[in-house]
């Protein structure tokens, strides 16, 4: 550890030392230019070739046009540009740009973010969308900018958790220095790298004349046929975007667009079983099989008849430390001797199981808004908003799920700015109405799983893999229908009075929620359950602008639906009222942004407090309450024309604040269970966490590292060649339980080129430039048990053509 510290030392002191060689010539002559000749041409002129400025004002955060610089949030905007220029191609990757972002695996599906410690909830134009924690990956090249939000939604937005949100900005009809498209254009490109990368995109931007107005229309597609670092898994995908912005006369406008995607191939991945701290020091790997098979062959997997039938459910191991409970192993959990053996194994080699895991998914979101301005400045917005999911997923230790949902939400907004005396108001309120219908299917709570029966070193076999869904006659487990109404009702109002600013908003939400439960675990009793309740929530932050800085304090308390994964809600959470969780939030920051916005810092602290579901494979869902403290940084600056970077760190603790009842759902690894390794790994060892000593008063979790950081620097020369290179860095993670894996730190550096010819773009990106090895944990209840290797050295080289 002490070589990767040294290491990441050199980093960082090289692109410091880079930094400043690239900006000496523009020191020089800033030097020896007047004060004037120094306003006038270069804190103002200098373009922003890689999109490291962030941009100067926002009304996405609060529904409000407001300086970034001066809103109470903090707040990164990750251009078009910048994806391209920092080879950003998921979620996985903003840790290189916006702090607070480390995202671990969660089940190696990059579909949202995580902020603060916790999942985000993810929002497509200020609409928040289905649920996407392992579903689908997030197309992030599909956008025109993203913008991530720690810390509270806008009350325009609906009642969401005060971690934070990662709004996707499409590609739109509006054009870059013009409002609508004002010439065709758009250009078209492949991608090949390592390990069967093959991606073709393609965008259309044309002016219309729609009815004697001016209009834009935007089109973009992208389709993906590749393999992956990972052996046995084959992604693919398609995405279909296209967007309109016209003018309906001199007073009202039109904005829409649609999002098609389809997934394949990206499956759901706990990466490493069997884990120990040997494995991950060492590389020794713990190879056998266990005494007797369940399965004899006779099927292609373990059904839940032999589960029960042969094995008498006897793999299931439960164990409670702290009140003297200790699995007893058998014949069907225990390796066999003369099997068990030391072996490396390959990163590449993960719990895949080709052929016959499966992660499909296909959603639709539309969205369009209409709007009318009125001569005194007001503007008044009708807003739709459509999404769709239809997913399958199963993978072969016994998890499989079904999702299709879907969710619509209408809003009604007035947005007025005015002054009293020496007050200037900006104003919005409205009302909205979200309906959603989700049809969630789960097989876990068969409880026919185990992730370590497996040898990976071996590969799938009919005696390790259990109870697949789709397979003809399975009737599913869990079969829960629910709707949802929201009814809202918000206002927020912003107040600058000389330096200081005062921004209060709050909503008032009526929910009807209903669930009913199908599925076998029921026997046979199905009951509707159904609730309505009124939920309050509200934020006030409080600023004060210096020349040189805005420094600004900000409190929020919010309560929100508490959904699965596929949108819906638990029968049993309307049943003990469970089904809203609460939030909140302190935080103190302080920005700034000089010379013309070349230079941007920004500076928070926090300590947050929010619900979290989690979902076990068995037994009812547990909402815990997860408490967040830390520190966070970015820099921008656009040295010179030619010269930028970027900075991002991030200091943070998460703790699961203490359960009632049994407390929240542990897989736990054999080792730890009160036997020996090897007498579980045919086997699956569960608990909760308060039967383990030491924790019914908490604990904090590892699967985010406490400290977390990047540098970054891009040089272009004149927009027609350029270069860029970075590290990110994460400090030791792991699991929670006592004994639990340490993961050490890590340091992953990439570095990129591109050369533009006539309309001839050629870029060329290295992810993993050092080839180093690392390890990222997962989260939930699988935390402890399983951990995903990280992706080692990648190339690829895109070719694009502009017309």
């Amino acid at each position: 550890m002490n070589g990767k510290r040294t290491q990441l030392k050199f980093y960082l002191l090289g692109l410091t030392a880079l930094s400043g060689i690239m900006s000496a010539p523009a020191m020089a002559q800033e030097a020896a230019a007047t004060d004037d000749t120094v306003t006038e041409v270069v804190v103002t002129g200098a373009r922003d070739l890689a999109g490291v400025k962030q941009k100067r004002s926002t009304s996405s955060v609060f529904g409000i046009d407001k300086p970034l610089v001066d809103t109470p949030r903090a707040v990164t905007e990750i251009s078009d540009k910048l994806l391209s220029r920092y080879s950003i191609k998921s979620v996985y990757d903003f840790t290189a740009v916006a702090a607070g972002t480390y995202t671990g695996s969660y089940f190696g599906v990059p579909g949202s973010l995580n902020i603060r410690g916790t999942m985000a909830d993810n929002y497509y134009n200020g609409f928040q969308g289905l649920s996407n924690f392992a579903n689908y990956p997030t197309p992030v090249d599909a956008t025109s900018s993203i913008e991530i939000v720690r810390g509270p939604t806008s009350p325009v937005y609906g009642a969401g958790q005060v971690g934070g949100f990662m709004n996707f900005i499409p590609k739109t009809g509006y054009g870059e220095n013009t409002k609508y498209v004002n010439e065709l254009g758009g250009d078209a490109s492949i991608t090949v790298g390592s390990y069967g990368e093959k991606v073709v995109t393609g965008n259309l931007s044309v002016p219309v004349d729609w009815k004697g107005n001016s209009a834009g229309l935007h089109i973009f597609a992208k389709a993906e046929d590749s393999d992956s670092f990972y052996k046995g898994m084959h992604p693919s995908s398609e995405v279909a975007q296209i967007a309109f912005a016209s003018d309906l006369g001199s007073k009202w406008s039109l904005e829409t667009s649609y999002q098609f995607i389809h997934s394949d191939g990206y499956l759901k991945n706990i990466g490493w079983n069997r884990v120990t701290q040997d494995l991950i020091d060492n590389g020794n790997y713990i190879s056998g099989s266990p005494i007797a098979k369940i399965n004899d062959g006779s099927t292609p997997f373990i059904t839940a008849g032999q589960f029960f039938g042969t094995a008498f459910g006897s793999t299931l191991l439960f164990t409670a430390p702290s009140i003297g409970v200790t699995p007893t192993p058998n014949d069907f959990t225990t390796l066999d001797p003369a099997t068990v053996k030391l072996v490396k194994l390959s990163p590449r080699t993960t719990f895949i199981d080709e052929g016959v895991d499966l992660n499909e998914a296909m959603t639709h979101t539309l969205y369009a808004g209409v709007s009318r301005v009125f001569e005194s400045g007001g503007k008044l917005k009708f807003e739709g908003f459509l999404n769709t999911l239809d997913s399958e997923n199963y993978q072969s230790y016994g998890f499989g799920s079904k999702y299709m949902s879907t969710l619509s939400e209408q809003r009604i907004t007035y947005t007025q700015d005015f002054t009293t005396g020496p007050v200037e108001w900006k104003t919005v309120s409205g009302v909205s109405h979200r309906f959603t219908h989700a049809h969630v299917q789960g097989s876990l709570n068969d409880f026919v799983i185990s992730e370590d029966r497996r040898d990976l070193s071996v590969g799938a076999t009919p005696d390790d893999r259990f109870n697949n869904p789709f397979a003809a006659g399975y009737s599913w487990a869990t079969d829960v229908t629910s709707k949802i109404h929201n009814y809202g009702v918000f206002m927020l109002g912003d107040a600058t009075w000389g330096p200081v600013s005062l921004t209060i908003g709050g909503r008032s939400d009526k929910y009807e929620v209903e669930a009913r439960n199908i599925g076998r675990e029921t026997a046979g009793v199905h009951v509707t359950r159904a609730d309505d309740d009124t939920a309050y929530s509200y934020n006030a932050s409080l600023a004060y602008k210096f020349d040189w800085a805005t420094f600004y304090t900000t409190y929020a308390r919010a309560k929100s639906l508490q959904v699965d994964q596929g949108g819906g809600l638990a029968p049993s959470l309307i049943l003990n009222g469970a089904y809203l969780g609460n939030s909140r939030l302190r935080e103190a920051g302080v920005k700034t942004s000089q010379f013309g916005g070349r230079l941007f810092a920004a500076l928070a602290v926090y300590d947050q407090d929010r619900s979290y579901l989690s979902q076990p494979p068995s037994g009812v869902q547990t909402v815990s309450a997860l408490r967040t403290q830390g520190i966070e940084a970015e820099l921008r600056y656009l040295v010179t024309e030619s010269f930028g970077m970027t900075a991002t760190f991030t200091k943070q603790k998460t703790k699961m604040q203490p359960t009632a009842g049994a407390g929240f759902f542990v897989t736990v690894p054999s080792c730890l269970a009160g036997i020996e390794c090897t007498e579980g790994y045919g086997g699956y060892a569960f608990s909760n966490a308060n039967y383990f000593p030491g924790m019914q008063d908490g604990y904090y979790l590892h699967a985010t590292p406490e400290t977390s950081g990047s540098l970054f620097a891009t040089y272009d020369k004149r927009g027609k060649w350029g270069v860029t290179g970075g590290v990110t860095y994460a400090s030791e993670t792991g699991g929670f339980l006592p004994g639990s894996i340490v993961l050490p730190e890590y340091m992953v550096a990439r570095a990129g080129a591109y050369y533009i010819h006539g309309p001839y773009r050629f870029d060329f990106n290295v992810d993993n430039l050092f080839d180093e090895e690392y390890f990222l944990a997962n989260s939930d209840t699988d935390a402890n048990a399983n951990v995903l290797p990280g992706i080692g050295r990648t190339m690829r080289i895109k070719l694009s053509r502009t017309f």
